[in-house]
This record gives C-alpha cells, sequence and structure tokens, in this order.
C-alpha cells in the first residue's frame, strides 16, 4: 500500500536552520583538520619570552622560555650567544660581523633555559642571542624558525651608606660615569647596618637594626621595583653581614643571639653563620653547621658555590668546608681574618701576624688546597705590612694594601696588583695624601672600587674631617674618579 504523500513527508526528519549551521561548522572544522594533517605543523615550538632586551647587567643570565617542556639537549647545541658590532644587532650576522663567541653553562627551570656566561659580559658591548631551528619538544614538535634578540650591557654602578659623618647610614646608588646620578634607595629611620649586592646586580639584602628593641634583621630591595621584604624574624638577636652564595639562591648571614631570657647564665652567644634560602616561599633560614660548636664569622664563597671560609673562633683558624662531601680544613691563624678564597675555591690568601720591635705587621701566605701546600706570598723579613686583598674575577692577579716599611713609608696602605705565581708587585694607587682600606673589583676585572680616607697631615690640612670617600680606579689607565663623598662600604651593583 502506498502511503499518503502528506504522511511520508511528515515521517521525514526536517533540518532547522540551526542545525544546517551546525552541520556547516562541523564541515568546517574537518576541513580544517584534513588540512592541518596534509600540511604539517606550520607553527611548531615558540619563544613565549626572553630576555634581557634592551640594557643588561654584566652578570645577568639570558633566558629563554619556551612554549612547552623541551627535549633538553636539543637545544644548547642550537644557541649561540656572540658580541657583535651595535650596528649589526639584530640582523643575520656573518663570521666577520662576530667579535667574540661566549661559553656558559645551560640549566633549566621547567620549560625555561637560562645561559650563565662563564665570564662577565663586557660593559658598553652589544651582543646577540640565535637559537636555530630544530630544537625538539617533548612531545616531539620542533622549532621551525631562527629567532634572535639583541641587548647591550650597561656600566657598573655603586652602591655605598652614607652620611659616615652622622645617621642614620641609608644606602644609596650612583653611575660613576653620570655626574649628579646620585641617590638614596633605603629611607630607614633607625639606619642600615651593611649590606650586600645579589650576583646579578636586581636585588640588595641588607640588615636594618630596630631601634626600639636593638635587635637587627635582614630585608631584601629589589632595586627595580622598589619593594622591600623581610627576611629574618630575629626577636633577640643581631642579624647581619649579608652575603650572597654566587648562583643567587641563598644568603649566608652572621647571628649574634642575646639570650635575654638567660643574661645572668649565658649571656650574649658568639657569632654563628646562618643560611637564608631564598628558592624556597616563604624564605628559610637554618644554621649552615650543624654542630653548635662551629662558630665564626666573615664568610666568603667561592664563584661556584661549592666552598666556603669563615674565621673559626673554636679552632682559631680558617676553616674551609666543602658541601660537597662536608669535609673541613682547618689553617691555624693568628690573625683573625677569614682568608679570601679564589675564584676556583682551591686556593686562599690571608695574613698572617709577626710582632717585631714591639710592633706588629703582617704578611700574606697562600694555601694550594688541591696540593695541600702553604707558601708565603711575602716572606716576614721584607719591609712590608701586607694585611688584605682581594682575587680579580679571573684568578690571576690580586689586589694588596700595603704599606712599606722603609724609605717608601706611608702613614697608610696604599694599592698594589701582586701576582700570586711570582709575589711581583706593580703599584695601582699610591698617593700619602690617602689611606686606602675596603676594596674590590668590579666583575670583569676592568676596575677597582676603594676606600679611602684623606690624611689631614699629609695634606697640610687640619681642618680637614678625614672622612671616607668612594673611589673607582681604572685598572689600565690607572685613572681614579672619586664618586661618593662622606661615604663608606662601597660594593659594585653590576
Amino acid at each position: 500500500m502506498t502511503p499518503d504523500p502528506v504522511v511520508r513527508n511528515r515521517l521525514r526528519p526536517a533540518l532547522t536552520r540551526f542545525d544546517r549551521h551546525v552541520a556547516l561548522v562541523i564541515g568546517a572544522l574537518l576541513l580544517a583538520l584534513v588540512f592541518t594533517i596534509l600540511l604539517g605543523d606550520r607553527v611548531g615550538v615558540t619563544l613565549e619570552r626572553v630576555s634581557p632586551m634592551g640594557m643588561a647587567r654584566s652578570t645577568g643570565n639570558i633566558t629563554l622560555q619556551f612554549s612547552e617542556a623541551m627535549q633538553r639537549d636539543s637545544v644548547p647545541e642550537r644557541l649561540q650567544v656572540v658580541e657583535v658590532p651595535a650596528d649589526r644587532a639584530g640582523q643575520a650576522l656573518t663570521p666577520d660581523d662576530i667579535l667574540a663567541t661566549l661559553e656558559g653553562a645551560v640549566t633549566w627551570n621547567g620549560s625555561t633555559l637560562a645561559f650563565r656566561p662563564s665570564a662577565a659580559l663586557r660593559p658598553g658591548a652589544t651582543y646577540q642571542v640565535s637559537l636555530q631551528p630544530g630544537s625538539l619538544s617533548e612531545s616531539g614538535r620542533a622549532v621551525l624558525a631562527e629567532y634572535r634578540f639583541s641587548f647591550t650591557v650597561r656600566h657598573p654602578r655603586v652602591a655605598y651608606l652614607a652620611p659616615a659623618s652622622g645617621t642614620p647610614f641609608n644606602i644609596w646608588l650612583v653611575d660613576p660615569f653620570e655626574a649628579g646620578s646620585a641617590r638614596q634607595i633605603t629611607f630607614s629611620p633607625s639606619g642600615v647596618y651593611d649590606f650586600g649586592v645579589s650576583p646579578d646586580g636586581s636585588q640588595l639584602a641588607f640588615s636594618e637594626r630596630n631601634s626600639s628593641t636593638g635587635t637587627m634583621d635582614i630585608k631584601l630591595l629589589d632595586l627595580e621595583t622598589g619593594a622591600v621584604e623581610q627576611l629574618t624574624n630575629c626577636e633577640d638577636a643581631e642579624c647581619k653581614s649579608p652575603v650572597w652564595r654566587p648562583d643567587g639562591q641563598v644568603i649566608a648571614y652572621e647571628r649574634v643571639d642575646y639570650n635575654s631570657d638567660m643574661a645572668q647564665q649565658v649571656g650574649v652567644s658568639p657569632t654563628r653563620i646562618w643560611l637564608i634560602d631564598l628558592a624556597s616561599r616563604p624564605t628559610t633560614t637554618r644554621p649552615m653547621f650543624a654542630d653548635s660548636q662551629t662558630l665564626g664569622y666573615g664568610l666568603r664563597w667561592s664563584k661556584d658555590g661549592q666552598r666556603v671560609s669563615v674565621f673559626d673562633y673554636h679552632s682559631q683558624g680558617i676553616l674551609i668546608y666543602d658541601f660537597r662531601d662536608d669535609s673541613t680544613v682547618i689553617l691555624p691563624s693568628k690573625y683573625g681574618n677569614p682568608g679570601e678564597m679564589s675564584p676556583d675555591g682551591l686556593r686562599v690568601v690571608y695574613p698572617e701576624i709577626m710582632l717585631e720591635a714591639n710592633q706588629a705587621r703582617s704578611y700574606l701566605q697562600l694555601v694550594d688546597l688541591s696540593k695541600q701546600e702553604m707558601r708565603r706570598l711575602t716572606q716576614p723579613e721584607d719591609p712590608v705590612d701586607d694585611d688584605i686583598a682581594a682575587w680579580s674575577p679571573d684568578g690571576t692577579r690580586l689586589l694588596i694594601g700595603r704599606r712599606y716599611t722603609d724609605d717608601r713609608y706611608t702613614r697608610g696602605k696604599q694599592l698594589y696588583i701582586l701576582n700570586p705565581d711570582d709575589s711581583s708587585v706593580e703599584p695601582l694607587l699610591v698617593d700619602d695624601r690617602y689611606q686606602n682600606g675596603f676594596f674590590s673589583w668590579d666583575p670583569t676585572g676592568a676596575q677597582v672600587l676603594v676606600q679611602r680616607f684623606p690624611d689631614a697631615l699629609a695634606m697640610n690640612d687640619p681642618v680637614n674631617p678625614g672622612l671616607p670617600e668612594i673611589w673607582t680606579i681604572d685598572v689600565q689607565t690607572k685613572a681614579a674618579i672619586r664618586v661618593a663623598e662622606d661615604a663608606f662600604n662601597g660594593r659594585w651593583v653590576p
């Protein structure tokens, strides 16, 4: 029996406008999927963020953040960091454009690669970073296009405490090459006691006294944002002298407990070294040494952060601690100086004291930890008084404060560069109108920062108050520039 035409039309489902629209969308998606499969991945892995851009610090890392997790071994061989002429930055390079190729270490944090140059970048130089195609993600997708970016390295700045002539002390920052650039960056009503600069120059850790309790705490200042974060909670103690580990993840500091609740029985404790772990959030702090009898001060890090030196009260010597195997070495010393570790952590130079005709003077000793050998850099019978030293960043030279005791005598220490291989010296800054003290190399080894005291007697200026000044010295030209007056405790800020 043939159905009625009207009935047959009612049995067939009717398509609405919405149904037709959905069908078209599904069809378009299917076509796009087929098109993508046929053409392959035309986008691939991309870079979501890179740094630095524009201006950079001489000790900062170079970072590349990928859009997904990478097969890490596939990236470094395609990454190149080179110094180029400023007018070639951002362009395809020829071999003639490359002034130098940088070496360094690669580390990862998730999908972000960090390249740490093995030496500080040259101030004023321009660098180009390029990533060639071919690196693979964990899912097998590839970097399909070349990426490149460039930056210029700024000259290091100088931070210092001021005013030396009054309180409260606060931290100031100045560009040695820009007149009138000094500006105050902390505004503590009770005063900053001391501070340390992070290895990449982006932060300062400083100790601040609480005027109502007499205690001290370590705080962190972000130089880009001005934000301040308190890192310690020393309710009945002094926490001071922050020293950054070279990777910027840990700060060592000195802690002295007041023991106020046991003052009659115990008294104030000796100084101990504590650590602040910046990688944990919130930050955590703990003693460096589990042995409560390991007491000391003046911590120094090796460049790789694997060794430290401190002057240890208990052993009356310099304690060298190796984190890799938990081993210690004691260098007996009467002077009380923690020594200065070479950048590779294998040598330690330190002063030793001698008494002669009711006068005390000092000479320098060098210990090679790998060979377990000690030798004198200067001899006790030499007419010199050497008591402070600082290694150049490449470990080939020592900057020393020296006072001759013969006809070259000056009232205060002058600056010399000493070759640790043969003990030969050359003068860097000799001016008997000044006494020179606290000093350090810049990260590149091209400049020296020094704290100088004008000698009113040598200047024949009896009204001169003799307030400390901060100077920079060009190691090659020996040109000296005064960057701050009535100031002390100068530090390089890369």
